[in-house]
C-alpha cells in the first residue's frame, strides 16, 4: 500500500500560517487594549485626585488665581479623560475586527484539517481492507495446501 499523502498540505500549511499572523494581530489588538484601559484609569485617578485638590483649596481662603488655575487644569484632565475614553473605543473596535478576522482564519484551517483527517481515516481503512485481503487470500493457500487424504 501507498504511502498517505494529503495532497491539499499547501493549502493547510498556508492556512496555518494565516491563522498564525491573524493570532499575533489579536494579541496585539488585545494588548492595546489593555494599555488603552489602563491609560483611561491612571487618567480617572488623576481625575480624581485633581478634584480631591481641589476641593481642599475650598475650605480655606478664597484665592481666586489658585482656584481659576485648578479649574483649567481639571478641564484639561477632563478632555485627557475623554480622549482616553475614545482611544479604548477604537482600541476595542480593533480588537472585535482583530478577533473576527482570527475567528474566520480559524475556521478555514479547521475546514482543510478535517478533510486531511478523513483522507487519512479512508487511507487507513483502504490499507486494512487490503491487508486483510491478503491474509483471506494467505489463508485459502495455506487451507488448499493442506486438504485431508480421501
Amino acid at each position: 500500500m501507498k504511502r498517505f499523502r494529503f495532497r491539499l498540505e499547501s493549502v493547510r500549511a498556508l492556512r496555518d500560517l494565516a491563522e498564525r499572523a491573524a493570532r499575533e494581530r489579536l494579541g496585539v489588538a488585545q494588548q492595546k487594549v489593555a494599555a488603552a484601559a489602563d491609560s483611561l484609569r491612571a487618567t480617572e485617578l488623576r481625575r480624581a485626585e485633581m478634584a480631591e485638590a481641589l476641593a481642599g483649596t475650598r475650605s480655606g481662603s478664597f484665592r481666586p488665581s489658585e482656584q481659576i488655575a485648578g479649574m483649567e487644569a481639571l478641564r484639561s484632565i477632563e478632555r485627557a479623560e475623554v480622549e482616553a475614553r475614545r482611544v479604548l473605543t477604537e482600541a476595542q473596535a480593533a480588537c472585535d475586527r482583530v478577533r473576527e478576522e482570527w475567528l474566520e482564519s480559524r475556521r478555514r484551517l479547521k475546514v482543510i484539517e478535517k478533510l486531511e483527517e478523513r483522507a487519512r481515516l479512508a487511507h487507513r481503512e483502504a490499507a486494512e481492507k487490503s491487508e486483510q485481503a491478503i491474509l483471506d487470500e494467505l489463508a485459502s493457500l495455506a487451507t488448499t495446501r493442506v486438504a485431508p487424504l480421501a
